[in-house]
């Protein structure tokens, strides 16, 4: 069985299998390059990179002169796809031959949309279970009402994953409407004036990866690498650390004594 065949059963039409195998085995490349590996033309080679990005088997590489595409490796397809494992690991040896060189020693990915958000949002939701997660986050005046949504099914999802958030933000009448948030046993906040911090962009870091979403424009960058992410956690520590405990765990009701259970 040929590799687009196999790569059929699992959600992806020949075009598609087409473009995403010529990817893995060029590396980052443009979207010419992989036109003329894959056979395509090129504005149907866009159209199916586009596809590809939705499905979250496809990266924009950030800040390059020439817009580049990186696939994502196989063992994250499979796992979006792992109701069908056993076909996959058919095909999963021949795919890995087709990766091409080493990957980076920091890998960063690039998101946008509220499709990017999401993507952004959810990544390595999975391996994050029973983990915390620490992070600067940023008043919520600047973001439109879908991210907001999109946001508190997240805070719905740490919790069902029994995850921990601990953060920082800012006092800001936005975040008003997150109060009984804070106050869940999930999640673990310090408050400081919006006058010292008042950033629209929020940046968390998770096991081995920084996440960083600008609400305006709604771009989204995760930075895969556990060092990084070691790095930008201990700053975080040094800021939690000097900062006092809080009285309440939200600012917005300062009666309350006791986390919601």
């Amino acid at each position: 069985m040929r590799v687009e065949e196999s790569l059929a059963s699992l959600g992806l039409n020949e075009k598609q299998a087409k473009v995403y195998v010529a990817l893995l085995q060029l590396g980052r490349s443009s979207a010419y390059v992989i036109a003329t590996k894959s056979g395509l033309k090129k504005p149907t080679t866009y159209v199916i990179l586009d596809e590809l990005i939705e499905k979250g088997l496809v990266l924009k590489v950030p800040r390059m002169r020439k817009q580049l595409y990186e696939a994502k490796s196989p063992e994250e397809f499979f796992a979006i796809a792992e109701e069908r494992l056993v076909v996959a690991k058919k095909i999963l040896p021949e795919l890995m031959a087709m990766t091409k060189g080493e990957e980076a020693k920091v890998r960063s990915m690039f998101f946008e949309g509220i499709a990017g958000a999401k993507q952004a949002l959810g990544y390595h939701m999975k391996e994050m279970q029973d983990q915390e997660i620490v992070g600067f986050y940023a008043s919520s005046h600047d973001a439109p009402q879908e991210f907001l949504d999109l946001a508190f099914e997240w805070c719905d999802e740490i919790e069902k994953r029994n995850m921990h958030v601990r953060g920082i933000a800012p006092v800001h009448e936005s975040l008003r409407a997150w109060s009984d948030r804070y106050a869940r046993k999930n999640f673990n906040f310090k408050f400081v004036s919006f006058e010292q911090y008042s950033a629209t962009i929020s940046i968390d870091v998770g096991d081995t990866f920084v996440r960083i979403i600008a609400f305006r424009g709604l771009q989204s960058v995760i930075i895969e690498n556990p060092d990084v992410a070691r790095t930008v956690k201990q700053i975080f520590e040094m800021v939690w650390n000097m900062l006092p405990e809080q009285k309440s765990p939200s600012p917005f009701h300062d009666d309350t004594e006791t986390r919601l259970k």
